[in-house]
C-alpha cells in the first residue's frame, strides 16, 4: 500500500534522482512490495536494473542511467574514471559504459563497466546524490582514461576552470602511487607544471627544422622604442615576426595577464608581427601551426 506521505516522499526523491528509485528506497518511504510489484506490472514504473526502476512520466536520459547503476551496485559503488568527470562537468560527453568502482564482487551489469578497486576516503566524495571521486582523484583518472593527448586538454580546462588546483593534483597522485596509470598521470603532472612550455618549444624547433623553415633564432632579445628589452621564444629577424610558444591555457593566463599586453603593444609599434601557437596545436594540429606561419612568413617578405 502507499500513503500521501509515502507518495510525496517518492516524488521528491524521483525528482532528485533523475527519475529513478530503489526497490529499497521505495520500501524505506513506506511503500510495500504489493505497491511497487502493481506500479511495475502497470508500467508505471520501468525495470531499470537490479531492483532498481524508472518511474514511466520521466525520459531516460545518461543520468537517469548513471544513477540506476550507481543504485543497482549498491553499498560501496564509487563513481569513476570519465563517469565521474562527466558528472562533475569536468568532461562533456558521457562515456559509453558507466565506470563504477566497487570493492567487492559484483555481477556485471549492461552498460557498466565494475572495477574491482577500494579508493581511499581522501579521494571520494558525493556530487549531487552519488559518491564519486573527488575531482583531483577525477581528473587524474579520467586524464589517464583519455591518453597524453586527451588528458593534458582535461586537466588543463580543469585548472583554468579553477575546478581543481595543482598540489591538490599532485597530492592525489601521491596516494595512488603504484596503481595502473600513474606513470602517465605523472607525466601530465609534469606538463602541469609548466612543462607543457618547454617541451611546446622543443616540439616547434623540430617542426620547423623538419618543415625547411629557416631564418630564426631562439629565445631571442629585441630592443623596443619605449618599453626595453623583449624576450621572443622564437624571431625571425628579416621578416620582423615573432612566434610567441604557450604552453597550456592554464598557464597562458596569468603570462598574459602580467607581460604580454603592454609588450605585444610595443612589438606591433615596432613594425613587428607576433604569431601564437600552444602546446595543444603542436601535438594535436601541427600542419595547422606550420600553414599559419608560413603564410605569415610569405605575406612579410612580400611587403618589405
Amino acid at each position: 500500500m502507499s500513503t500521501p506521505s509515502s507518495d510525496a516522499a517518492i516524488r521528491r526523491l524521483v525528482r532528485a534522482q533523475h527519475g529513478v528509485v530503489s526497490l529499497e528506497q521505495a520500501r524505506t518511504a513506506g511503500l510495500s512490495d504489493e505497491t511497487v510489484r502493481r506500479r511495475v506490472g502497470t508500467r508505471a514504473w520501468l525495470p531499470a536494473g537490479p531492483r532498481v526502476f524508472l518511474v514511466a512520466e520521466h525520459e531516460e536520459t545518461p543520468a537517469s542511467r548513471t544513477v540506476a547503476a550507481m543504485l543497482s551496485v549498491g553499498e560501496g559503488a564509487v563513481l569513476v574514471g570519465l563517469s565521474a568527470a562527466w558528472w562533475w562537468d569536468l568532461y562533456e560527453r558521457p562515456p559509453a559504459l558507466i565506470d563504477i568502482a566497487v570493492g567487492r564482487q559484483v555481477r556485471p551489469r549492461d552498460g557498466v563497466r565494475l572495477r574491482r578497486r577500494d579508493i581511499p576516503p581522501a579521494d571520494r566524495t558525493r556530487c549531487r546524490r552519488l559518491a564519486v571521486t573527488c575531482r583531483p582523484a577525477t581528473v587524474l583518472d579520467a586524464g589517464v582514461a583519455l591518453g597524453l593527448q586527451g588528458g593534458a586538454r582535461l586537466m588543463d580546462n580543469a585548472l583554468l576552470r579553477r575546478r581543481v588546483t595543482l598540489p591538490a593534483l599532485r597530492e592525489a597522485h601521491h596516494r595512488g602511487l603504484g596503481r595502473q596509470g600513474a606513470t602517465l598521470a605523472g607525466k601530465l603532472l609534469v606538463l602541469a607544471g609548466d612543462g607543457a612550455r618547454s617541451e611546446a618549444e622543443r616540439r616547434a624547433h623540430r617542426l620547423m627544422r623538419r618543415a625547411g623553415i629557416g631564418g630564426w633564432s631562439a629565445n631571442t632579445e629585441i630592443v623596443l622604442p619605449g618599453f626595453g628589452r623583449a624576450l621572443g621564444d622564437v624571431v625571425f629577424a628579416e621578416e620582423k615576426v615573432v612566434l610567441e610558444i604557450d604552453g597550456w591555457a592554464y598557464h597562458r593566463g596569468l603570462r598574459a595577464f602580467l607581460l604580454d599586453g603592454p609588450r605585444q603593444s610595443a612589438l606591433a609599434a615596432a613594425g613587428w608581427v607576433v604569431v601564437r601557437t600552444h602546446w595543444h596545436e603542436l601535438t594535436g594540429d601541427p600542419d595547422t601551426f606550420l600553414a599559419t606561419l608560413r603564410r605569415t612568413l610569405a605575406a612579410r617578405s612580400r611587403s618589405r
